[in-house]
């Protein structure tokens, strides 16, 4: 089983539209795999992408092939649901879900090796950038930064937090700050770096401040619109820009000491009951136009093709100052200590 390389992996931080080189591009024979799709007729997604977004990306799908039915079998939750049921599938042979979508990478390392993800060989992944896909059993469907946020009709502009450091003044102490719980893929990634750059000790001061834990960051967004908390500070970056968003007074702030990045992955399980249209639909959320549709339309979020931009009125993502793990077994590792460690910080 290969096994993605810690070199590779740290390429994930260069994301200045570099298009991967030499990367497999071949893929099953397009006719036979329509055909089989089409005998499947459906086609079972679980995900941890928020909202109605991703009903409106299958919808999408399901208009380039409409003989697929992508609603029977869809299940979304936070990332933890998600994983303990996908875990609960493999583990007893019964795998009802085809393709599994999380705001983790690590899960999907360990699935690879373990031999329980299908290797796919899209053709789509030679446009993507090197590093962000391995080798046929996982590739990058969005790559998700995590902030924080405000809402300048509560708090003025110069007393908002720049850095994560700023956190941590008195003024934001007793449940002025909202964070996500350890179930949220992009909580893991940004506390795990945090703690690498700003060390155990700024983590501690966070919890410290006594902020108000929430599942998700949707609910961190509507607690800042309504007034509830001064700052959201586990705030995936798309929320901050959208529409609705920007409409009731949040402001994003990339924080100066970087942006934390939740890379989260799609891949087909292994003995998924629709593999012919699980391959369909890995091509699709890999090409440009699924990429497009997914990433800029539909969430405002970054991809690793080099032809898609980053979404309007957001930096680059190389400007973001992007924070990712560069250690595999170190991630791994802390991954599923998670958790119990998040608890010990914030109980």
């Amino acid at each position: 089983m290969n096994q993605i390389s810690r070199r590779r992996f740290g390429r994930l931080a260069m994301a200045a539209g570099v298009v991967a080189i030499g990367a497999p591009a071949f893929g099953q024979d397009r006719a036979a795999l329509i055909e089989g799709a089409r005998k499947e007729g459906k086609l079972a997604v679980a995900t941890s992408a928020p909202g109605d977004g991703f009903p409106k990306f299958l919808e999408s799908f399901k208009a380039k092939y409409p003989f697929i039915d992508v609603t029977t079998g869809f299940y979304t939750a936070p990332t933890g649901r998600v994983l303990s049921r996908v875990m609960a599938e493999l583990q007893s042979g019964n795998v009802n879900s085809d393709v599994m979508h999380i705001a983790n990478s690590a899960p999907y390392i360990d699935l690879a090796r373990k031999g329980m993800l299908l290797q796919y060989m899209s053709p789509e992944y030679a446009a993507h950038q090197a590093g962000s896909h391995d080798n046929g059993y996982w590739g990058s469907a969005r790559v998700i930064g995590v902030i924080m946020a405000y809402n300048k009709n509560k708090l003025p502009a110069e007393q908002a937090p720049k850095a994560w450091v700023d956190l941590l003044k008195p003024e934001f102490k007793g449940k002025k700050i909202a964070i996500q719980n350890a179930a949220a893929g992009t909580a893991f990634n940004q506390f795990y770096m945090l703690e690498r750059v700003l060390g155990v000790d700024f983590i501690k001061k966070l919890a410290a401040q006594e902020p108000v834990i929430m599942p998700t960051s949707g609910q961190v967004s509507d607690a800042m619109i309504r007034g509830e908390v001064l700052v959201g500070a586990t705030v995936d970056h798309w929320r901050a820009f959208e529409e609705s968003a920007v409409k009731a007074g949040i402001v994003g702030v990339y924080p100066t000491e970087g942006m934390p990045i939740a890379v989260a992955p799609v891949a087909i399980l292994k003995g998924a009951p629709n593999p012919n249209a699980a391959k369909l639909f890995m091509d699709y959320v890999l090409s440009q136009e699924g990429q497009t549709r997914l990433n800029t339309e539909i969430y405002g979020v970054y991809s690793m093709r080099a032809d898609v931009k980053a979404p309007p009125g957001q930096k680059a993502l190389a400007d973001t100052k992007p924070l990712i793990p560069t250690d595999l077994a170190d991630y791994e590792k802390a991954a599923a200590a998670f958790p119990q460690k998040f608890e010990s910080w914030f109980k």
